[in-house]
């Protein structure tokens, strides 16, 4: 199927909120197309090149995203919240007039192996993340909400909660199953906090919204 694709700097996970802030003119055309229809695009993680003014190269696999809620400014521009959905693969990139556009295939999220073992391995590692960066920035532990008795969504969850760079957050979303999702999050998990105890806190980019401009 046809879908208007977002390539951004950032890589989103199914079940995880994504605010927008849409100034270009093409992408204020694409996103009123959206709205008319049924409020869902693409958003895939940009390998090389630029948001704005010109052709980005993405990676294959991104997740689809459904508008919740648009606020309108005056001048044109929109604030959009938007949360992901499902992931999907690009099968063939379209001609970015008057949007960026791709033909698509929705993949199938698989459970994968024993999944109790690794659910409680990736949520310790997650948690002790999680501790030292609270630890190093002198605030609360902010945990994922983790209400979910669903595998696959609760991975995705984990994988979020962590600060990666976006080569491994894009293998995160890439993984196959949640059970292989999950080991790469322990692994990850730890590895960071081992690595923020030596270093110190993390720069992110918590609550920030993507400008699209």
């Amino acid at each position: 199927m046809e879908m208007p694709l977002f390539p951004l700097h950032l890589v989103l996970f199914p079940g995880v909120g994504c605010p927008l802030h849409v100034f270009e003119v093409r992408y204020r055309a694409m996103m009123e197309h959206i709205l008319s229809g049924d409020r869902r695009f693409g958003v895939v993680a940009i390998r090389q090149g630029q948001e704005v003014g010109g052709d980005a190269d993405v990676f294959d696999i991104g997740t689809i995203a459904e508008v919740e809620a648009v606020q309108r400014s005056e001048d044109g521009r929109m604030a959009i919240a938007a949360r992901g959905i499902e992931r999907f693969r690009i099968e063939q990139r379209l001609p970015d007039d008057p949007f960026p556009r791709a033909t698509i295939r929705v993949l199938a999220d698989e459970m994968g192996g024993e999944l109790r073992g690794a659910l409680t391995s990736a949520r310790a590692a997650v948690h002790r993340y999680l501790s030292v960066v609270a630890k190093l920035r002198g605030t609360e532990v902010v945990a994922p909400g983790l209400g979910e008795s669903d595998a696959i969504k609760i991975s995705y969850a984990l994988a979020d909660a962590v600060q990666l760079d976006l080569p491994e957050r894009q293998r995160l979303l890439e993984a196959t199953t949640a059970a292989d999702r999950l080991a790469l999050v322990e692994r990850a998990a730890r590895a960071e906090a081992r690595l923020l105890e030596v270093i110190g806190p993390p720069v992110g980019h918590d609550g920030e919204s993507v400008h699209l401009n």
